[in-house]
């Protein structure tokens, strides 16, 4: 035990001399130098005239390689080079931001270091490389070729790397996907903290597709014995609740703008005149009630490599399900009471609809965006 001890404690400061900045650059890890050196003196820690040396010989030296192999990539005149090209670029340009968080300090201590970044060849390098990935992936796609889709998927991916949003690529990985097999083995989760009702899995298993549908990606619940199936889709539920119903009173007054409007109403004159004597005239008092209760699911649909489990892609889903009942009573000018009311008034109250049949209602809703993600029109009508 005291052996093992000695040793630990005699290979510490060999372990710190081979993480040293000057260490790193000597093996060729330029980046994490870099990242030595601008830590250690942000902190003003170490000798600054020796990290200054590891830091501008690691940052020279990195461009000067990446550079290099950017000439090269161009040179081959290839039109598959502008992802790795961007790649290389992006390289650039994050040890430029990184050695800027300290440009003071070099400023100050007259550190000869160039900080050089090609902002104009790093967005033009993103744009070639999003047009050709889009565009081979969408030849591969075209030949419904099962090992095609799982390139024109990587290809895809990669663009979701370059920019925020690009064409509908989201939508064409998720067709990409589907392409991966014929029959894709479709499981549903519960991972939430609600106790759903019984047979609500088994209910939420059962997506009825057309013929056409079918021919694009079928779906089955259950594998057999030895059964590969090369995609899964698996609905997952992390949220599912169901609020108490809630009834809210409202009351108020109404009176319309222009009585005179209404007078072509009275067919009997004398009656008008009695009614504009009376304190209620051109006056509606007006009592709503407003019956509420809400259900949300949330969750998200995987699309899971069948060989290695890998989730691919993951698509949020959130369905909701909401009763509302309204009814009013009115008293006094009933001309004073708003159109709006009218259509409601004495309405009867309605039954809150049971806990359990709202979830049920949020499965519907839950498959039916499932649906629309897993089957898109645009998938069906090539």
């Amino acid at each position: 035990m005291k052996k093992a001890i000695l040793l630990l404690i005699l290979s510490i400061p060999f372990l710190m001399l081979a993480q040293s900045p000057a260490k790193l650059v000597e093996q060729g890890r330029y980046d994490e130098a870099i990242e030595k050196c601008v830590d250690r003196l942000k902190k003003d820690r170490g000798d600054k005239t020796k990290l200054y040396a590891a830091l501008k010989q690691a940052y020279e030296t990195a461009n000067a390689l990446d550079l290099q192999k950017v000439a090269g990539l161009k040179a081959t005149g290839a039109p598959d080079i502008w992802y790795e090209v961007f790649k290389l670029y992006y390289g650039i340009q994050k040890r430029y931001e990184k050695v800027s968080g300290i440009s003071d300090k070099l400023q100050n201590d007259r550190v000869n270091l160039q900080l050089v970044e090609y902002p104009e060849d790093l967005e033009a390098a993103r744009e070639h490389a999003g047009e050709y990935l889009y565009v081979h992936a969408m030849s591969l796609l075209k030949t419904d070729d099962p090992e095609d889709a799982h390139v024109a998927f990587q290809e895809l991916l990669k663009i979701t790397k370059l920019f925020s949003e690009y064409k509908d690529v989201e939508r064409m990985m998720r067709k990409a996907l589907a392409n991966f097999g014929k029959v894709a083995l479709l499981e549903v989760k519960n991972n939430s903290d609600a106790a759903l009702p019984p047979d609500f899995l088994a209910d939420m298993e059962d997506i009825p597709l057309t013929v056409k549908e079918k021919e694009f990606l079928g779906i089955t619940a259950k594998a057999g014995p030895g059964e590969f199936f090369p995609l899964i889709l698996q609905i997952e539920i992390t949220l599912a609740k169901v609020s108490p119903g809630t009834v809210s009173e409202k009351e108020y007054t109404t009176s319309h703008k222009a009585p005179e409007t209404f007078e072509t109403a009275y067919k009997d004159s004398t009656k008008k005149e009695e009614d504009k004597k009376h304190p209620d005239y051109n006056k509606c008092e007006i009592k709503e009630i407003f019956q509420l209760k809400t259900a949300l699911m949330k969750g998200n649909l995987k699309y899971i490599e069948g060989g290695s489990g890998k989730v691919l892609y993951v698509v949020p889903v959130t369905a909701e399900a909401r009763f509302e009942n309204r009814t009013a009573t009115a008293s006094g000018d009933m001309f004073a009471c708003p159109p709006e009311v009218f259509d409601i008034l004495n309405k009867p109250k309605k039954e809150f609809p049971k806990n359990a049949d709202m979830l049920f209602e949020l499965g519907k809703e839950f498959k039916f965006l499932v649906k629309g993600i897993v089957w898109d029109e645009a998938f069906l009508n090539k």
